[in-house]
């Protein structure tokens, strides 16, 4: 039987795949509205820094293999946030050829285990008819499994390209125009609409006890559409940079994400070209799914991309436009 939206939640989170760069931000989302949380991890030992979360621990989960481990983390948890489609989670990531048979024991042992809400996290245009593109294929294969559930709500959240400090896209072209005025865009074609990570995982939590999103998959994209040609030109402006952008042909890309830290171009990565290879747009409006109204993408990218002095220029200048006070910078 599923949850009826007048029934009450428990406060118990176990959650998967949670030690990377989306992870971190929903895990702190959730700490700070109050839920008590285990971070699963092969290798807790080296996520000691969670500790700084409230209400927050990291358990071991050798192997998804393992039902007793899984058993084991589950124990107790009312909420499950399903991150194994994270393909910036380091070591803890959950190789793409292994997605859909680690969804199926995750899905076991959360029936097994009577777990009644589950967030998991996808991509637009994941779907299992995807024939041409084997990572969104596998991603729709995952996202099936989590949304048949037994006796949970589930809420697949379907996001566009998430950004903020360290992604794998922004940041990557902050530190190219760093190094030289030249940057080289891998899928410049693509065309995404940007959400600030920590909006995603404000989203996320906010989504939790809204009868509205059960049982819903969730396209979750920003206001601003533009290709990621485009977008590494407005970091370009941004930064004042006098830079040449322009895109990148897939066989240098592929060459360059292969030499990883020894490539003479910072801007491009392996889950770049796996994730971004189609476009991510929707029509879905952000605020109207969530209740509030996301960050501009030029105030995202202003925080972490524009130096100190010219930070001061553009809170003068946005001032003097009577723009949001949360829009300084």
């Amino acid at each position: 039987m599923k949850l009826d939206s007048g029934m009450m939640l428990g406060n118990k989170v176990t959650v998967f795949s949670g030690t990377g760069y989306i992870g971190r931000e929903i895990v702190n989302a959730m700490s700070k509205a109050g839920y008590e949380i285990t971070v699963c991890a092969r290798r807790p030992e080296r996520y000691r820094d969670f500790a700084l979360f409230a209400n927050t621990k990291v358990a071991m989960l050798a192997s998804y293999d393992d039902a007793e481990q899984l058993d084991a983390v589950l124990d107790g948890a009312d909420i499950v946030v399903n991150l194994t489609a994270d393909r910036l989670n380091g070591t803890e990531m959950v190789a793409l050829d292994d997605l859909v048979h680690v969804n199926q024991k995750i899905k076991s042992a959360m029936e097994h285990t009577g777990v009644k809400r589950v967030l998991s996290l996808s991509q637009i245009g994941a779907s299992s008819n995807q024939e041409e593109n084997d990572y969104l294929c596998k991603l729709g294969e995952a996202d099936a499994l989590m949304h048949t559930t037994a006796s949970a709500d589930v809420t697949i959240f379907k996001a566009s390209l998430l950004i903020g400090e360290n992604d794998d896209t922004t940041q990557r072209y902050v530190n190219q125009l760093n190094r030289f005025g030249l940057l080289m865009v891998a899928q410049g074609e693509t065309v995404v609409q940007p959400v600030w990570v920590r909006d995603f995982a404000a989203a996320f939590v906010a989504s939790v006890k809204n009868s509205a999103t059960f049982g819903q998959k969730l396209d979750v994209a920003g206001e601003e559409r533009l290709t990621l040609k485009e977008l590494g030109e407005l970091v370009s402006d941004l930064m004042q940079k006098d830079a040449v952008v322009f895109p990148m042909c897939r066989m240098n890309a592929k060459i360059m994400s292969m030499m990883g830290a020894f490539a003479p171009v910072a801007s491009v990565s392996k889950a770049q070209l796996l994730m971004l290879e189609q476009d991510m747009v929707s029509d879905e409006d952000f605020s109207t799914q969530f209740g509030f109204v996301p960050a501009s993408l030029e105030w995202v990218v202003s925080n972490y991309a524009v130096p100190h002095n010219i930070r001061d220029r553009y809170n003068f200048f946005r001032k003097e436009a009577k723009r949001n006070a949360d829009e300084l910078v």
